[in-house]
């Protein structure tokens, strides 16, 4: 089934019976994708909070859309049990505990032999695939920082537990949220797609008003072509060295609101909302202009 055909079908029936996309989101290119197709209708939004028969298709791979105007969502509720959040790039990352110590760190003292002071771990055991040489350790623990971020064994995970991955940009003041959800196995196994792995996203020009670097604690690679229309080119780990030393250093703006990423701002315990970032709510979405702004 087509995004588009799934968007018509969603948006035709009056309760939810999956999510609105499955796959993976990996960059902030495969966010952007996303809120462009929902933009352009082809993948439908949120346009109310989920009741609880429907929370039931959040699984591995589930993606949901929300504008806080269109959906009067200002937290996100899944019913879940999650970690602290923790910053990787533009994302928030929370991973799914055990209700009993559901948000509270281990009661040892001292950290287990191949774990750090700081939580993290010396090797890739905490991923469900076993690190088999030592060859592949930089490439496991760059692996383990793509699907966990610093969310190793600090805190009292649920076994085979999903891990949260949000995604928030505001737009002419109106702030816009991609929630997904996935398993790390399903990750690693190639179950799971990226939108710029599919054709039918891949190719969709995301809209010049969600390349604004001022979005983003990591503005992404973007270009200007002879248009002077901006395509995004790439994650800011992408550009060479020597254009990376070269670039000026983008002071993030500190947020007043509580939905955003604001570096002032410590993450919380967060037993089933959004993370710091800004929610949404119903009313078709406007194209936004250029001025623009978690």
């Amino acid at each position: 089934m087509s995004v588009g055909q799934q968007a018509s079908i969603q948006q035709s029936s009056s309760t939810w019976t999956e999510p609105p996309w499955s796959g993976w989101i990996e960059t902030t290119g495969d966010a952007l994708l996303i809120l462009e197709a929902a933009r352009r209708g082809l993948i439908p939004r949120v346009t109310r909070r989920l009741i609880d028969s429907e929370r039931r298709m959040i699984t591995s791979g589930s993606v949901f859309v929300f504008d806080e105007d269109e959906s009067g969502i200002k937290r996100w509720t899944d019913g879940f049990f999650w970690s602290p959040s923790r910053i990787l790039g533009n994302f928030l990352l929370y991973r799914e505990t055990d209700k009993r110590g559901a948000g509270h760190r281990s009661a040892r003292a001292d950290p287990e032999p191949n774990e750090t002071a700081d939580g993290t771990r010396t090797d890739a055991q905490s991923l469900s695939r076993p690190r088999t040489d030592g060859v592949g350790l930089g490439v496991d623990k760059q692996r383990e920082r793509n699907l966990v971020g610093s969310l190793t064994n600090s805190y009292k995970f649920k076994p085979d537990g999903l891990m949260k991955k949000t995604f928030s940009v505001t737009i002419n003041g109106v702030a816009q949220h991609l929630i997904s959800y996935y398993k790390i196995e399903d990750v690693e196994n190639g179950r799971l797609r990226s939108p710029s792995s599919l054709p039918e996203l891949a190719s969709l020009d995301i809209s010049p008003e969600y390349l604004d670097k001022t979005h983003f604690r990591n503005p992404p690679k973007v270009e200007i072509g002879v248009d002077g229309v901006p395509r995004y080119r790439g994650e800011a780990d992408d550009i060479d060295t020597m254009a990376a030393s070269q670039r000026p250093r983008v002071q993030p703006s500190v947020e007043s609101d509580t939905n955003h990423i604001a570096l002032t701002r410590r993450p919380s315990s967060d037993r089933e909302g959004i993370p710091s970032h800004p929610s949404q709510t119903a009313v078709p979405l406007q194209r936004p202009s250029l001025s623009l702004h978690k």
